[in-house]
């Protein structure tokens, strides 16, 4: 256990948390009566299989939040893409896929000359 300020935090072991990720995978409500199983299997308090039921489930709702406000921004760090062959192209002329492409697929890096 490590402490902080006046509250002890428990470390759980990397068996511990498997098991219990196990179990919320399996479910993301634990019932009372697996609570006292799993707590007795493992070690530690059925207060302690609550709470990080709790967090648990709260570390998956902020995940999936931040995911959801990443599908919803524009991706404005993609380079634009080049005509498709057979296409008009922006002077009006046919792109054909022997013509060397103007637009490269890395990203363009600045020269350390060019650094102030």
């Amino acid at each position: 256990k490590t402490r902080t300020k006046d509250k002890y935090r428990v470390v759980y072991t990397d068996h511990q948390r498997l098991e219990l990720e196990k179990e919320f995978h399996y479910s993301r409500y634990i019932t009372i009566r697996r609570q006292t199983e799993l707590a007795a299997a493992l070690g530690v308090t059925t207060r302690q299989v609550k709470i990080w039921f709790q967090n648990r489930r709260a570390k998956e709702r902020k995940v999936n939040k931040k995911k959801m406000q990443q599908q919803s921004q524009p991706t404005s760090t993609t380079a634009p893409t080049p005509p498709a062959v057979g296409t008009l192209g922006p002077i009006g002329g046919l792109c054909s896929s022997s013509a060397p492409s103007l637009v490269s697929s890395s990203p363009l890096t600045i020269k350390e000359e060019f650094m102030p």
